[in-house]
């Protein structure tokens, strides 16, 4: 053990004593303070931390939704009901998971478009780029899942459509339909193990993001301009100027989110399926872009 090491010192003696256990502090510091961003980043770059803000806001309110949820065929209308009429500001919870669903889709629709104008998606942020994809197809499965969860009509409907569209797969479409479903049939299996799943994938979600955001860190941020940054003259600590643009961006989209919810309730969390349905069809555009994307840059890839 290197016991001389060089340790980033603090006034706090606390903050000492952690740092030269795990210099977690230091590593913050560097990523997240001294990280250098290009100058002309404008708020188009602020929408992946508004996404992130969105994936936890979405988290801390499923937490508190499954403490009172009942994943049954018989009980989960009527949870929902409860959580709605009669758990202390349950309505404001259930708002603000479904519609808070609606807005992190168009904010990361915002995300995957700034990077697809601006060529965020060139070498050398290939990975970043398939990162963001893995991330964009774990939320449409994530959404689905959730939709079904209040198990009305347009829940077992929609849970019965879009598995029966694994059937059409050929020789194993039917036993992976079936293993989806834990039943020949949507029933009580095929509802536990999707709440599971819905409990379980924004975890997941948020695991990729830290590997996404990494990766953003290795080559740096892009720039309006497609320039790769050549000086630090051509750079500013992410700490304050891009924080600022972030700390910006986040109240006014929570100020958005809070207007809908005042005035048109869950009307936006109805477009749900739609929503999903828009996202598979997207999707195809993403996966075209990627192919083209990876083929185009067969040639910076040393084999």
């Amino acid at each position: 053990m290197d016991q001389n090491r060089k340790v980033h010192q603090f006034k706090n003696p606390i903050l000492n004593w952690i740092e030269f256990r795990l210099p977690i502090i230091s590593y913050f510091k560097k990523e997240y303070g001294e990280y250098p961003m290009p100058k002309n980043c404008n708020y188009f770059w602020s929408f992946g931390a508004l996404a992130t803000i969105t994936l936890v806001t979405m988290i801390v309110s499923g937490i508190f939704l499954a403490m009172n949820y009942t994943p049954h065929t018989d009980m989960a209308f009527d949870s929902v009901e409860r959580i709605m009429r009669d758990v202390n500001y349950g309505w404001l919870l259930r708002y603000i998971h479904s519609n808070g669903a609606s807005f992190f889709f168009i904010i990361v629709y915002i995300h995957i478009v700034r990077a697809m104008y601006f060529g965020s998606y060139k070498y050398p942020r290939e990975l970043n780029w398939i990162l963001g994809v893995f991330i964009f197809l774990l939320m449409m499965a994530t959404s689905f899942l959730g939709y079904t969860l209040p198990w009305g009509q347009m829940s077992y409907w929609g849970a019965t459509v879009i598995t029966n569209l694994f059937s059409a797969i050929p020789i194993v479409g039917e036993g992976l339909k079936t293993w989806l479903l834990g039943d020949y049939n949507v029933g009580n299996a095929t509802l536990n193990r999707f709440f599971a799943l819905h409990y379980v994938l924004p975890f997941v979600i948020f695991g990729v993001v830290g590997l996404h955001v990494a990766a953003v860190h290795v080559h740096g941020s892009n720039n309006p301009d497609g320039i790769e940054i050549k000086s630090k003259n051509d750079t500013v600590n992410f700490f304050p100027y891009m924080l600022i643009k972030d700390t910006i961006t986040g109240p006014l989209g929570c100020l958005v989110i809070w207007r809908r919810l005042s005035y048109f309730g869950d009307t936006l969390a109805h477009s749900a399926l739609l929503g999903v349905t828009l996202a598979y069809a997207f999707s195809l555009n993403i996966a075209f872009s990627v192919f083209v994307i990876s083929v185009t840059n067969l040639k910076a890839v040393n084999f």
